[in-house]
This record gives C-alpha cells, sequence and structure tokens, in this order.
C-alpha cells in the first residue's frame, strides 16, 4: 500500500485531544532574558494572540525552551517532550548554538573547568582578549559540524513524519558586524547551517520560517538584543506574529474564525 503524506497519516492522532498541542523546542532566544519579560517573549505572545482569536478553543502552545540547545539535545528530549505530549504542531528554534565558532572544543572546555580557579582565570582571560585571532588561526570549533547537523535535523524530520506531526523550523538569524568581528566566521556558518534547514522543507509538513530574512529586511539590528544575536521585544513580536501565520495557513485548517480545525483526514 502506498505510504500517506505525513499531513494525511495517522487520522486518529488528532482524536487525542481538542485542541491541538503546539511544543516549541528552543534555545535561549525563546526565553526571557534582562531586557525581556516571561511575557514579551515569542511563546507567550502566540498563545495569547490564538487565545483572543479562538478562546478556550485555542491552539494550547507549550514552551520547552533550554539556555544552550543544540540539536542533538532537540533529539535527546523529543520523546519526552512531543511523543509523551502528544503533539501536534512542533517548532524547532535552534542552531546558533551548534553553529557559533569557539574557542575551546567541548572536551578542552571541560578540561579547562577543573582547573585550578587561577590558571582558569588566566587562560579565559587571555581568551576574551584575543579570541578573534584564536579563531581566525585554529580550525574552525563548532559543537555541531555541518554534516552532524544534517544528519540530526534529517532524523528529527524522520521522527515528526513518524509521529504525524507538522514541524516548523526556524532558522538562525545572521550575527551583526560587531559579533563577526569578535567571533569571525560567525555569519558564514550560519548562512551553511540555514541552507541546511531549508533543505528539509517540503511544503506539505515540514516549513522552514525564515527567521533571519525576517529579521534582516524589517529592522536588522534594531531588532536584535546588545549582543548581536538575541532577538529583542521587537523581535519577539514580529516572530510571534509571524509563527502564528505560518501556523495557522500550512498546519491547522481555519473556516470562518472558528475554533482551528487539523489538516488531517477525519478517522475512518
Amino acid at each position: 500500500m502506498m505510504r500517506q503524506n505525513s499531513m494525511d497519516r495517522h487520522p486518529t492522532a488528532y482524536r487525542r485531544r481538542s485542541p491541538p498541542r503546539i511544543i516549541i523546542m528552543a534555545d535561549s532566544l525563546a526565553m526571557a532574558r534582562p531586557s525581556i519579560s516571561y511575557d514579551a517573549t515569542y511563546p507567550v505572545l502566540l498563545q495569547r494572540s490564538l487565545y483572543s482569536r479562538y478562546g478556550l478553543r485555542a491552539p494550547l502552545v507549550v514552551e520547552k525552551a533550554q539556555r544552550s540547545r543544540t540539536i542533538e539535545t532537540v533529539l535527546r528530549d523529543w520523546r519526552e517532550e512531543v511523543v509523551v505530549r502528544k503533539a501536534d504542531i512542533v517548532v524547532v528554534h535552534v542552531g546558533v548554538v551548534d553553529c557559533a565558532p569557539r574557542v575551546f572544543s567541548r572536551r578542552e572546555q571541560i578540561i579547562i573547568n577543573i582547573l585550578g580557579a587561577r590558571l582558569r582565570q588566566r587562560i579565559l582571560r587571555f581568551v576574551h582578549d584575543h579570541r578573534s585571532t584564536i579563531i581566525r588561526i585554529r580550525p574552525s570549533q563548532v559543537y555541531a559540524s555541518p554534516e552532524r547537523f544534517r544528519k540530526a535535523m534529517q532524523k528529527i524530520v524522520r521522527l515528526a513524519n513518524q509521529e504525524g506531526t507538522c514541524l516548523i523550523l526556524v532558522n538562525i538569524v545572521s550575527p551583526s558586524d560587531d559579533l563577526e568581528q569578535r567571533s569571525p566566521g560567525f555569519q558564514r556558518n550560519v548562512a551553511e547551517y540555514n541552507t541546511i534547514l531549508e533543505s528539509q522543507a517540503d511544503g506539505r509538513s515540514v516549513h522552514v520560517l525564515d527567521l533571519n530574512g525576517i529579521i534582516w529586511t524589517q529592522g536588522g539590528g534594531k531588532l536584535l538584543c546588545e549582543d548581536g544575536h538575541h532577538i529583542n521585544a521587537g523581535g519577539h513580536r514580529l516572530l510571534a506574529r509571524k509563527l502564528e501565520h505560518m501556523i495557522l495557513k500550512e498546519c491547522l485548517r481555519i473556516s470562518g474564525g472558528s475554533a482551528p480545525r487539523t489538516g488531517r483526514s477525519k478517522p475512518p
């Protein structure tokens, strides 16, 4: 028997509950910061907007963000966060931690952390003062190589298809020029990893939200925090609107302002 498109598979998936459940698996870009309150983050804004539109029948947004989250921790937590929670829509918003140029590899970082405090501080002070030069001289250090990132992303797509889950991948925002000077190659890495993300989209059950393009065409650095890569409050508002539009257009069937219905076929 011919396999159906993942958006048409598992017709019983949406009988689990009503309304649909949206899981956001993200790094710190979805979290509060000193300059951004929790209520101003895009997961909260998304939930509020959906609630204002559909009331108690609005999709439920479950934010599962972690600081320093990588593509591999998404895979590690997939069963607990997606399968157990019976997610209908999963938003994966990671990548910057994977592709950011590093002075130390993970193994080297472990060694640094067990050194005596005085020696460790001397090393870290030297690295802070000469970071850009070190990164230019040493071979590129990243937490996940492009090939490793690609394979992990392909596995996530397969897992989403197995669950009959609509998957939205939010791409990586290219860092500011100031951050590029401090971490040479950062912008090049982001472009390469975003290409990997874009290659996963199939226009049916896997979609890519081009946050990078949105940010740099609708405000650029004005939508970023002072660190040059986290989005600020304006960026959160913009992402919430774009994400809601994609969810309603691509993952849910909307009819005349009534409560969202899933885009799957009805159970036989």
